[in-house]
Parts: structure tokens; sequence; C-alpha cells
């Protein structure tokens, strides 16, 4: 089945973001904190306090904030293309799992060879958080998913209807980010993904 991963948008402040995320991680796979203008301390506070209220440690992944990560005992961080390096990062860390972006077939590749535990395409449609960019080829996914060994998700404008055009090139999971804390009723929205996902699952 398509896993979902839900990323946040870092437009929510602290208080709203635990309560919308305490509803909704039983409905996802995975967790990306992404909220790159809250400083180290918050995102750390942040965390504890999900793992403390129920939020299961091994769906959490920090961006970016790696001593966050290490100081809270996770065993995965997503790393951002302007982070630090993944393949130094594993030779010091050994045990951390690390999702890397890649918006190329060649990054992809290099960051399999580094070390990925996944890798995280995009933009792969249209999107508010990127509307001076075209989305990244479709076209690619097939030819990077037949060389690549690690799960593969795709970024960037998924919606419900989108998900179909994921499953069709055998990628592993979906990353939302605005379909889900843009929406007005996240929770709704992520059980719409979720099923969607079984539906997509029972018709194969």
């Amino acid at each position: 089945m398509i896993k979902l991963m839900a990323v946040t948008d870092d437009r929510h402040d602290t208080p709203d973001l635990l309560r919308i995320l305490l509803e909704i991680h039983p409905y996802v796979d995975r967790v990306q904190i992404r909220e790159k203008k809250k400083p180290a301390g918050v995102v750390h506070k942040l965390c504890r306090e999900l793992i403390k209220e129920g939020l299961p440690a091994e769906k959490l992944w920090i961006n970016d904030r790696v001593d966050a990560a290490l100081l809270l005992g996770l065993k995965q961080v997503h790393v951002p293309g302007h982070g630090l390096p993944l393949k130094e990062l594993k030779r010091q860390y050994p045990e951390l799992k690390i999702g890397a972006p890649v918006h190329s077939f060649e990054e992809a590749v290099q960051a399999e060879a580094a070390g990925a535990a996944y890798v995280l395409y995009g933009h792969c449609f249209p999107t508010a958080s990127k509307q001076r960019k075209a989305p990244q080829p479709l076209s690619n996914l097939g030819r990077i998913r037949q060389n690549i060994q690690v799960p593969m998700f795709g970024i960037g404008g998924i919606t419900k209807e989108r998900l179909a055009v994921l499953k069709a090139f055998e990628l592993d999971g979906a990353a939302v980010m605005s379909g889900i804390f843009s929406a007005k009723q996240p929770l709704e929205a992520v059980k719409e993904l979720r099923k969607e996902c079984l539906r997509l699952e029972a018709v194969q």
C-alpha cells in the first residue's frame, strides 16, 4: 500500500501543530517535522511532547535538525539538499536512517549510494508552495524506480486524486504538506487520503 508521510508546513504555532499531529498520526506512516523558522530548542520541545503524548518515535523524522533528533534518541532524520552531507553523516552515525530530497535521476542514484534510507522526489505536481517553479518531470519516476532499491516518495501538490499516478509509477509513498496542513480539517483530509490508499491497494 502507498504509505503516507505528513510533512509540516512551518505555518502553525507550536500548540496548534501539536494538536494537529496528535490527531492525524494514527492515519499516517511517517511524520516529517519541517519547521525551518523555529529554533532547535522549540523543535526539540515539540518532538519531545509528541512522543510523550503517544506519537511513536519510529514515525518521527526531523528535517535538518540532526542535533535535536540525536538528543531525543531518534534513529531517523531527513536531511535537506543544503543540509549536512549525507555520506559523512552516515559515516559518523551508521545506525541513523537518513531521508534525502532528490530532483533528478542522478541525484536519486547518488543519494542511494551515499546511504539514504529513502528518497523524496519532487515537486511532482503544481503546488502553492512552489509557485515560481515548474514541477519535476514525472517521466523521471519510472527510470528512478527501476534503478534504485530504497523506498521512494513523491511530494508536491499531492491530492487524493493524484495518488493513483504515484502508484502507477510504483512509488512507495506520498509526502503531503499543504493537502493536510492547509486543510480546514486536517484530520478529515488525512482520513480521505488514507481511504484512497486503501482503495488503490484493493484494486491492485
